[in-house]
């Protein structure tokens, strides 16, 4: 399996938006992608609910593919490109991990 982990860390008004509402607006971009491209095995989004005081990411993503030609084929998605225009619109920062087990 090859595992696609993103965090996005959200500017607080952002195409006329709240951060709270580019949250909910880029977890329900995501997930709409499940639809689009066959390739995606498993996904999971979620806004962050923490507030101990930690340095905390706004929205985070977890996404599962058979192997990595899979996720490769997912990137070329015309779908894909319009979430990730979108988020990019609204982000601030963004980590990601990639990794098979």
């Amino acid at each position: 399996m090859y595992k696609h982990i993103v965090l996005w860390k959200l500017q607080e008004e952002a195409q006329g938006n709240s951060k709270s509402v580019n949250a909910g607006l880029v977890k329900e971009k995501v997930e709409g992608l499940k639809q689009f491209i066959p390739e995606i095995e498993d996904l999971d989004v979620g806004i962050n609910i923490g507030d101990y005081g930690a340095s905390f990411f706004d929205v985070g993503m977890y996404i599962t593919f058979q192997s990595k030609e899979d996720f490769l084929k997912y990137i070329t998605y015309k779908e894909h490109d319009e979430v990730v225009t979108f988020i990019q619109s609204v982000m601030s920062a963004e980590e990601i991990v990639d990794f098979e087990s």
